[in-house]
């Protein structure tokens, strides 16, 4: 949020009140350090759709934070259901293809367009499923998953306010989440180098969490089992149409 919003009432203990009462049972101690380290710096809190250029109801944001941290977190990879991706694809691009290689012929081209389409849908889901290992993993040492965009262009955060941002590639960076907020530097890790071909940044993670748990080659294998485990367990995680016999075609496209 804007650092000129207001709220009715801001208060980060009875932000937590309320989180405790729409929360109920399902109320638990992660849950309250996320809210308690939003709203220790309002520029820490996701907008929600509320219009930041009037006082924003305490109760009703909290009542929506709390359903959008939930949502997160019973939608994580492990438990979510896929859908089909509602985005068409764009006429331009196979027409360019097609232009710039006259020897493609349409099937061919459709071919590719439906490949792209859903290895897309597939790479998306790596950073879902990198930030659920995280979650398991960095848990015990204090750093809490912030689910459901819970405190923007952050992933993770301790109950000291350190906050973590995570990506799956060091292109992928969002620049606008480079700030300091309450004093502290939103520190961010990337999970793999895009221009280096099998090269992984593990062993950075140690400096930022202030242990030594990860190293290159073995940190990399065990999120790689857990991808296995978590799309055995849970295949229904990712939409795969039924229908996917493609005939495999080798051609040099450049």
């Amino acid at each position: 949020m804007k650092e000129t919003t207001k709220f009715d009432d801001f208060s980060g203990d009875k932000a937590i009140s309320l989180a405790k009462t729409f929360a109920k049972d399902a109320y638990t101690k992660e849950l309250g350090v996320v809210l308690s380290v939003a709203f220790s710096d309002i520029r820490n809190l996701p907008a929600l759709g509320f219009n930041q250029d009037e006082p924003i109801p305490l109760k009703e944001y909290v009542k929506k934070w709390v359903s959008r941290y939930f949502s997160g977190y019973n939608g994580r990879p492990s438990k979510r259901h896929g859908k089909k991706s509602q985005t068409k694809p764009d006429p331009a691009v196979k027409l360019i293809l097609r232009t710039r290689r006259e020897d493609i012929d349409g099937n061919f081209a459709d071919t590719l367009e439906k490949g792209h389409s859903l290895m897309m849908t597939i790479e998306g889901m790596v950073g879902n499923l990198l930030e659920e290992y995280l979650a398991t993993i960095l848990h015990p040492y204090g750093w809490y998953c912030c689910w459901g965009s819970t405190i923007d262009a952050v992933d993770f955060c301790k109950e000291d306010g350190s906050l973590l941002q995570v990506k799956t590639s060091n292109n992928s960076e969002n620049s606008s989440s480079i700030r300091v907020r309450n004093g502290t530097e939103i520190r961010i890790w990337f999970r793999r180098f895009f221009n280096k071909a099998n090269t992984f940044n593990w062993v950075a993670l140690n400096e930022i969490i202030g242990r030594d748990i990860f190293n290159e080659e073995d940190s990399e294998r065990k999120f790689r089992d857990f991808i296995t485990r978590t799309i055995r367990e849970n295949p229904g995680c990712i939409y795969i149409p039924e229908k996917c016999n493609i005939e495999a075609v080798q051609m040099e496209l450049w």
